[in-house]
């Protein structure tokens, strides 16, 4: 009967021993491990002045990749590219249940002027509304357009707010800027607007 090998744990050293096992085959070695608590270091508390010492040499440890700004891609690219990954992008954020930014996206008037994107919006609640989610649009726009020198300038224009119409004389003024033949239908019908 040949006897299986064994490992044999103990508390004394750190060693670990090779032992002939006695058996009819004398291939069969085990190892003897053993451990031992005292491993030399001791255990740093996490609000003790070593933990922070500690810390501080290992962030200085860590080399911090250093990305050069001017070896990113800088492709050319059109308005209309540009618009066509922002109007993509608004989906997105449509579909996945940010309708806020999606809505605020839209709204936005875009100028584009070399490679800064400028934004305006009506007023600072969308600013603000837009700028938490600037990174993740911003990220997303560079890779698509494979232009990493793009910059996205946010301004708010107070003046651009629309004018309402209220009352149903403002609707029709609204109604004949966009269309001026309305003037002549109302005058070709003889139709009259009541207040």
């Amino acid at each position: 009967m040949v006897e299986e090998p064994k490992a044999v744990i103990s508390k004394e050293k750190t060693d670990v021993e090779d032992v002939a096992v006695n058996s009819n085959t004398e291939d069969l070695n085990t190892q003897k491990v053993i451990l031992s608590k005292e491993t030399g270091e001791h255990q740093i508390s996490a609000l003790s002045l070593k933990s922070i010492k500690k810390k501080r040499e290992l962030e200085a440890s860590i080399n911090p990749v250093q990305i050069n700004h001017e070896d990113l891609p800088n492709d050319h690219f059109t308005f209309e590219e540009l618009k066509k990954h922002w109007d993509f992008c608004s989906n997105q954020y449509y579909t996945t249940g940010r309708m806020l930014m999606s809505s605020t996206m839209n709204m936005a008037n875009l100028t584009l002027n070399e490679n800064v994107l400028t934004v305006e919006f009506p007023n600072t609640g969308s600013k603000l509304s837009f700028e938490e989610n600037l990174y993740d649009l911003v990220s997303f726009i560079h890779k698509k357009l494979n232009n990493y020198h793009l910059k996205i300038d946010v301004k708010v224009n107070e003046q651009a707010q629309v004018k309402k119409a209220y009352t149903i004389h403002d609707k029709l003024d609204y109604l004949k800027e966009l269309n001026p033949a309305l003037d002549v239908l109302i005058k070709t019908f003889d139709l009259e607007i009541k207040p």
